[in-house]
């Protein structure tokens, strides 16, 4: 995942940018999804930083870089950094990390607003043979007047075999990609290492050093690696312009909710909290409080009663 971001006024570099997150979150199937990162130099960096040690990044992280800072220039935000020279800057330190099984936030915060910053991070998706799950993934930039801008959040199907797709995972406990039949194995890209073949495949692969760990320590004479994991990315359903139904209103008080969560999280833990930022936490502080408030009302009304709900809106609308 890689985020970039520019800050300008009138066409020149303004430094507005105070902290900048990503966000993955594992959002279905979730008992069926582990999430996995590192805190090592290959896998997270950060720029500007005045710390930590160079990044050794693949080939391939410069070309998802490359393709942000283009993405970003079609904007015409004028990106200060090429790609040799934001690589270049980047250092593997972090500010602000939770890491569960379901979520992964990294954050960088700087005690002097910047104009220009872009970010790398390599993580993992582990999905349990023959599921489906979803995650979720977002790249904000925060600072104070607007608070909160973000990229958006993406949504991607991650499928390691559909289910019932064989006739052994529907029977058997004990399923493992070696049941596959030989024309499931060529569908999801299955390829069987043996034990004595690992090292060197673990090397040419980029396995992951967990996988490796994982592997090396068991008994099993065979590792199984999809080549072919299928990941797509899904819509959500956006919500109707002009829709009073209580569940609209539910969602529409949830996503506010989530937002001012995330402003409040991300500026209380500053390294140095400055006037702004206690501002900013207290102002949202209270507009969390009286959301909860809110949604609570909304959650006990009738859904017929049409009157009520509406009501309900134009307070939401007021807090909003």
């Amino acid at each position: 995942m890689v985020g970039t971001g520019a800050s300008r006024y009138n066409d020149k570099a303004t430094s507005r940018i105070r902290i900048v997150a990503f966000e993955i979150e594992g959002t279905s199937n979730t008992s069926k999804l582990a999430l996995w990162s590192s805190a090592d130099s290959k896998y997270i960096g950060s720029a500007p930083e005045s710390s930590g040690s160079k990044p050794g990044y693949s080939s391939l992280a410069g070309a998802v870089i490359g393709f942000a800072i283009t993405a970003i220039n079609n904007l015409s935000a004028g990106y200060a950094w090429s790609v040799v020279g934001l690589i270049d800057a980047m250092r593997s330190t972090v500010d602000d990390v939770i890491s569960t099984d379901n979520r992964l936030w990294r954050k960088w915060d700087w005690s002097s607003d910047i104009s220009d910053t872009g970010q790398y991070f390599w993580f993992i998706a582990d999905v349990e043979p023959n599921q489906t799950a979803q995650i979720s993934t977002e790249y904000m930039i925060f600072g104070p007047g607007y608070e909160l801008l973000s990229a958006g959040v993406r949504y991607r199907n991650l499928e390691a075999g559909s289910a019932g797709r064989s006739l052994a995972a529907k029977t058997n406990e004990e399923w493992n990609p070696g049941m596959m039949s030989a024309t499931e194995k060529e569908e999801y890209g299955i390829e069987e290492i043996p034990r004595e073949q690992f090292d060197k495949r673990a090397k040419e692969l980029n396995i992951s050093s967990r996988s490796i760990e994982e592997f090396t320590n068991s008994d099993e004479d065979v590792f199984y690696y999809a080549h072919d994991f299928k990941e797509y990315e899904v819509s959500q359903p956006e919500l109707a312009a002009t829709s009073s139904s209580k569940t609209d209103l539910i969602q529409e008080i949830n996503q506010s909710l989530e937002r001012s969560s995330k402003i409040v999280e991300a500026f209380s833990t500053n390294e140095v909290l400055q006037e702004e930022d206690q501002a900013i936490i207290e102002k949202h502080t209270i507009k969390i409080m009286k959301l909860k408030e809110l949604l609570n009302k909304v959650q006990s009304l009738n859904e017929e009663d049409s009157g009520a709900i509406n009501a309900q809106r134009k307070a939401f609308q007021n807090e909003a």
